[in-house]
């Protein structure tokens, strides 16, 4: 049974409430009847009785009530009024202090726009009031409800279950976080079994001797021999369908183990421990190859797999008519040579290796042009940075022209550059051209999509774009983790956004869930993560790092690392 109750009547106009009362009749006995607590006023705590005319009710502030004000207007009310009652197990109540009026008197007042959003009620049009009654049994909390605009309320099954969800996320706040740290050792231990098991099969296989079965081994074999043909990145993500279903089927056989069936089975008890403070309905136990928590799982097997196969072979030098040159002059020169002979792949690469190496930024710009001229998009795209930070002095100011040369190939990263710098002009179309960019897979552009949505109160589909940024991205993991921590109140989802940043080393993401472990409220948190500095601005700062062709690599001007770690109240310490 969970360890939070709660009931949500509603009372319709002229409609009896329980035991036959008005509405304003209910106010009155919830308010006096024997058991309420009065809460401090005038230096006296007592129970109802003690005081003639005193009464139990609270609300947003701490003036005194007048109950027959209240009967009058929740009598005229022309809308429905909701009765939430809250109720707690005894030895719970006693054990985290919510045997006593003043703790929920907080809770309440703390999650007062929470439950009016779930009751579609505007914060500014939100009326309540409460009492408190220390029943032997089951210490509860009566709270009436309603709207000033009397046709806004409504609530859901779903507005039910996420109240309760949010409240009983803070009252049980500490047993949840000494849940969350089990949890995550549970989920490490059967990570590190995974792995352990993983390298003890690939050395049997090696060997000529195994103990599993054969149909794990043929598969391990099979996935080696089609990574051997894979030209992208060696991790799940870029893997192709069938390879990914391969992936998923060896995470199923292995993850038979009898240790990692019992890791398993632990890690998902725990997780119902908490499903189990506000609901009776535990989460479905899906098999493990499905389960987001454990998606590195996926990623040991293509190391390890890819691990197995052969060195590739050394390919030939290229032969030219010079005495032995360095291993940079032949490089040099075969490009230079395949430059001059039109490859405009070639003049592209040689204009950043006489950027990078030798600082010529003259012969760069002159290679960089010509690739431009013949529709090299990262040539147009590259030069455009170089002029924008300094790095190839703009003498004709012709930054712009390259830029849009770029957005005119819809080439996304360039597209979210113009959007950006649209948005700094507060031009509308700054917006539509963050869209195209996200359309054509800019991941920067999907974030600041995102936040942008959520900043605006538009969350639905603020989130689409952020989870789908999420995806690819760590920082955008990072951020999301935290938002729905602190700001959605779903910890489950937030905690498993910053688990998946951690688990791919992102250190901020390990910070964050250690300060969360620590119970350390939201503004410590987000203070030691550098959070809405670092988070808002970091795609910024990251934009030219993660393009998915290998040429283009973080540049940074001096005068920008300078401003950037001034905002963080940092030295540059010119790195």
């Amino acid at each position: 049974m969970a360890r939070l109750i709660l009931k949500a009547p509603y009372y319709k106009p002229r409609a009896k409430a329980p035991a036959g009362k008005t509405r304003g009749g209910y106010a009155n006995y919830i308010a006096t009847r024997e058991g309420v607590e009065i809460l401090p006023r005038g230096g006296m705590v007592g129970y109802v009785g003690e005081r003639r005319g005193s009464n139990g009710l609270f609300s947003d502030d701490g003036h005194d009530i007048v109950l027959s004000e209240i009967q009058e207007e929740m009598d005229a009310h022309p809308g429905n009024i909701w009765g939430l009652i809250f109720s707690l197990k005894r030895e719970d109540a006693e054990r985290l202090s919510y045997n006593q009026a003043s703790q929920w008197v907080s809770l309440l007042r703390s999650h007062r726009n929470d439950i009016a959003r779930e009751m579609h009620i505007a914060p500014s049009n939100l009326r309540w009031y409460a009492a408190y009654h220390n029943a032997e049994g089951h210490p509860h909390v009566h709270m009436l409800v309603w709207s000033e605009s009397p046709h806004e309320p409504y609530l859901s099954t779903v507005g039910i279950h996420n109240i309760k969800k949010t409240i009983a996320a803070d009252i049980f706040r500490q047993d949840n976080i000494s849940n969350y740290k089990r949890q995550t050792q549970a989920r490490d231990d059967l990570k590190e079994q995974f792995r352990i098991r993983i390298a003890e099969i690939n050395r049997e296989i090696q060997s000529g001797s195994f103990s599993v079965s054969e149909a794990l081994v043929q598969k391990l074999e099979e996935l080696s021999l089609s990574l051997e043909n894979h030209k992208g990145k060696k991790v799940y993500g870029y893997l192709s369908k069938k390879n990914k279903d391969m992936v998923d089927e060896i995470v199923k056989m292995v993850a038979k183990d009898k240790k990692i069936v019992e890791l398993y089975d632990l890690w998902y008890r725990l997780q119902c421990e908490t499903f189990r403070t506000y609901t009776d309905q535990m989460p479905p136990k899906v098999p493990i190859e499905e389960n987001k928590e454990f998606k590195p799982l996926r990623n040991f097997v293509v190391k390890s797999t890819a691990d197995m196969l052969p060195d590739m072979p050394v390919g030939r030098a290229f032969d030219v008519d010079y005495k032995t040159p360095s291993e940079s002059e032949d490089s040099m020169i075969r490009l230079r040579f395949k430059a001059e002979d039109g490859n405009i792949h070639a003049m592209y690469r040689l204009a950043r290796r006489y950027l990078s190496e030798e600082n010529n930024a003259g012969e760069a710009e002159y290679w960089l042009k010509k690739a431009a001229d013949k529709g090299n998009v990262y040539a147009i795209y590259f030069l455009y940075q170089c002029y924008r930070d300094g790095r190839i002095k703009d003498t004709n100011n012709a930054k712009m022209k390259y830029l849009l040369m770029a957005v005119d190939k819809k080439f996304a990263y360039a597209e979210y550059d113009y959007g950006k710098h649209l948005d700094a002009k507060e031009d509308p179309m700054g917006l539509e051209y963050l869209r195209q960019a996200a359309k054509h897979g800019c991941v920067q552009a999907e974030y600041a999509i995102g936040k942008r949505m959520l900043q605006n109160g538009q969350t639905e589909e603020g989130l689409k774009y952020l989870e789908s940024a999420a995806e690819k991205d760590n920082w955008s993991r990072f951020y999301l983790g935290l938002m729905y921590c602190y700001r959605l109140n779903d910890w489950d989802k937030g905690m498993e956004y910053l688990r998946s940043a951690s688990e791919q080393g992102f250190e901020p993401a390990q910070n964050a869930i250690n300060n969360i472990q620590k119970g350390l409220n939201a503004q410590i948190v987000t203070g030691i993560c550098n959070l809405f500095y670092y988070a808002s601005r970091i795609i910024d700062d990251r934009a030219e790092s993660e393009y998915p062709h290998p040429a283009f690599d973080a540049v940074e001007s001096r005068a920008k690392k300078e401003d950037r770690a001034k905002r963080m109240g940092i030295a540059y310490t010119g790195m």
